[in-house]
C-alpha cells in the first residue's frame, strides 16, 4: 500500500514523496498510540500504596529513555532518506510558498516524533481520571480533608515547646515542632472568644489537596472548628461515615467504626481529652529504640526480630492521601498539560529549523554556523562572567539577530553574490525560535532595573504601580505562545525572501 502510495506522491507531489510523508507519519502515529496505551496501563491506582512504597513512577524514566531512543533512531533513518534528493540544487522549480510548506511539513514530522513523552504522560492522566471525574474526586478530597481533622498529625504553631511537658505532649501528639525552638508563644489560643490548650484537638492541621488553595483550607478548618465548639455531633459522624465508606470501598482497612471514631475524639467543650487515631496500622521502627508513647494509644511488637509500633485505633488515612493526592493532581497539575505542549512544540520548532538549514544551505556552512555558534556563546559567556551582568548576553544575541537580518536582506538586495549569507541565514533560523523569549526577558529586567521594582516587598502596590511588569509576568505563558505565532508568521515572510537568495549566484 505505502510503495502504490509513494508512487502516486512521486509523479504528483514529489515533495510529499521525498519526506515519506505518508508511510512515516503512519509509524509516527503509531507509535505515539503505543506509548498513549503504555502511559494508560502504568496510571492504574493501587489504592493499598502509600508515600513509603509508592510504584506510580516506577518504568517513568526506562520510558522516557526508550522514547528518546526511538526518536532518535527513527528520525536518522528518516534523515538518511529524506537527504537524498535535494531539490534546491538541483535547481527545480518551485513556488512562492513550496519552501514555507516544506518546513511545516518537517516541523509535524518533528512533533509527531518528539511526542512520545508527552502521549505517555497524556495515557496515565487518561487512566487515573477515569476514575472519577473532576467534580466528584474533588467532593472525596473534601471529606478526606476534613477527616484529617480528626487524624494523628501537627498542630498549629503557637506552641510553648521550651516547656519539657509541653515538648512530650507534642511528641506523644505528632506536633510538628518550629524551626525556632527559643521562642515562648501563649500555651493557649482564642477561638470565637473562648480559651483552649494549644492541645485541644481545636487547634489541629488538616491534609492539603491540590484541588484547593490556603483559602479554602482555612474555611474548611473553621467549618470544623464550628461543629466542634457548637456540639454538632450528627455532623460529625456523618464525616466519618463518608471517610470509611470510601475506605470500604476500595478494601482498605480500619479498625473502628464511626461511632466509636465519634467516641475517641469527643470530649465537649475543650476536647483536651481525646485519643490520636492513627493514619495506618503499623510502622516499623529502624532504629529499635523504643521513644515514649501512649500506651493506650499505641503499643511496640516484634516480628520476626523487626520492631513496629502499633496503632490501637487507625484508619488508612496515609493510603487514601497518597492516592487521592495522585487523582487530584491529574486534574489540577498533570504532566500532560498546555506547558508540555509548548515544550514539546518548541522542540520540534529547534529541530525542525535545523534540518531545514541543512536543507536549505549546504553541510559546509552548517558546521561553520554551528562551530561560529559555539564560539559566540563561549566568547559571551566569559563576557558576562567578567561583566557579571545579566544584560550582556540577552542583549547580544537581539543585537545579532537584527544585525543578521538587515545583511541578510542587503545580499538580496544588492543581487550580485552570497559572500558569507549562507552562514547567516543559519544563524538567523537557529536564533528565530528564542528571540522573543530572550526579548521578554530583556524588557521584564530592564522595566525591573529602571523601576527599582525589585526593591519594593508589598505585592499589592508592585501590581498597581507596575502594570507593564505585572503584565509580563502574569501572561508569560500566552506570551509563548505569541511568539510560537511569531514564528509562523516569520518563517512564512523569510522563506520567501530564502526563494530569492537561492537565486544569487555563490560566490
Amino acid at each position: 500500500m505505502f510503495k502504490n502510495i509513494q508512487k502516486y506522491l512521486l509523479i504528483n507531489h514529489p515533495l510529499l514523496w521525498n519526506l515519506k510523508i505518508v508511510p512515516l507519519s503512519c509509524i509516527l502515529i503509531v507509535l505515539n498510540l503505543i506509548f498513549f496505551v503504555i502511559g494508560y496501563t502504568n496510571g492504574a491506582i493501587n489504592f493499598m500504596e502509600t508515600n513509603d512504597n509508592y510504584t506510580y513512577h516506577k518504568g517513568d524514566g526506562f520510558t522516557i529513555f526508550f522514547s528518546i531512543l526511538i526518536s532518535l533512531l527513527v528520525i536518522i533513518l528518516w534523515l538518511i532518506n529524506y537527504l537524498k534528493n535535494n531539490a534546491l540544487k538541483s535547481f527545480y522549480p518551485k513556488n512562492s510558498f513550496s519552501l514555507y510548506k516544506e518546513w511545516l511539513l518537517i516541523l509535524l514530522i518533528c512533533f509527531l516524533n518528539s511526542s512520545f513523552i508527552l502521549a505517555y504522560y497524556y495515557g496515565k492522566d487518561v487512566r487515573i481520571r477515569s476514575y472519577y471525574s473532576e467534580k466528584e474526586a474533588k467532593e472525596r478530597c473534601e471529606i478526606l480533608s476534613e477527616a484529617s481533622f480528626f487524624i494523628n498529625g501537627s498542630y498549629s504553631y503557637n506552641i510553648d515547646y521550651d516547656s519539657d511537658e509541653l515538648m512530650d505532649k507534642a511528641t506523644d501528639k505528632g506536633a510538628r515542632l518550629p524551626n525556632d525552638t527559643a521562642a515562648k508563644p501563649q500555651d493557649f489560643f482564642l477561638y470565637r472568644g473562648i480559651k483552649y490548650h494549644n492541645f485541644s484537638l481545636l487547634n489541629k492541621n488538616i491534609n492539603s489537596y491540590s484541588f484547593f488553595g490556603f483559602k479554602e483550607d482555612s474555611l474548611r478548618k473553621i467549618k470544623i472548628k464550628d461543629w466542634l465548639v457548637d456540639n454538632k455531633k450528627e455532623e460529625l459522624k456523618l464525616l466519618f461515615k463518608k471517610y470509611l465508606a470510601i475506605a470500604k470501598e476500595h478494601k482498605l482497612k480500619a479498625n473502628i467504626s464511626e461511632n466509636q471514631w465519634f467516641e475517641l475524639i469527643y470530649d465537649y467543650p475543650k476536647y483536651e481529652k481525646y485519643k490520636n487515631i492513627g493514619s495506618k496500622e503499623f510502622e516499623l521502627v529502624y532504629d529499635n529504640s523504643k521513644n515514649k508513647i501512649d500506651s493506650t494509644e499505641q503499643y511496640y511488637k516484634t516480628i520476626n526480630n523487626n520492631l513496629y509500633l502499633c496503632n490501637r485505633y487507625y484508619v488508612p488515612e496515609e493510603s487514601l492521601k497518597h492516592s487521592y493526592e495522585t487523582i487530584a493532581d491529574s486534574w489540577v497539575k498533570s504532566n500532560a498539560n498546555f506547558q508540555s505542549l509548548l515544550v514539546t512544540l518548541f522542540v520540534a520548532i529547534g529541530l525542525s529549523l535545523l534540518f531545514f538549514s541543512f536543507r536549505i544551505s549546504s553541510g559546509r556552512n552548517w558546521l561553520i554556523t554551528f562551530v561560529a555558534m559555539a564560539v559566540l556563546n563561549i566568547f559571551v559567556g566569559i563576557i558576562t562572567a567578567i561583566c557579571n551582568s545579566k544584560f550582556i548576553y540577552p542583549t547580544t544575541i537581539v543585537i545579532l539577530f537584527l544585525l543578521l537580518i538587515i545583511y541578510f536582506f542587503i545580499i538580496i538586495r544588492n543581487n550580485k553574490d552570497k559572500r558569507i549569507s549562507g552562514i547567516t541565514v543559519n544563524l538567523i533560523l537557529w536564533i528565530l525560535p528564542i528571540f522573543g523569549p530572550i526579548v521578554y526577558a530583556l524588557v521584564l529586567e530592564i522595566a525591573k532595573k529602571v523601576s527599582n521594582y525589585n526593591y519594593i516587598q508589598d505585592i499589592v502596590v508592585r501590581e498597581k504601580n507596575y502594570p507593564l511588569i505585572s503584565f509580563l509576568k502574569k501572561y508569560d505563558l500566552e506570551l509563548l505562545w505569541v511568539n510560537v505565532a511569531f514564528i509562523f508568521l516569520m518563517m512564512l515572510l523569510f522563506t520567501i525572501k530564502i526563494r530569492k537568495w537561492r537565486g544569487i549566484a555563490e560566490n
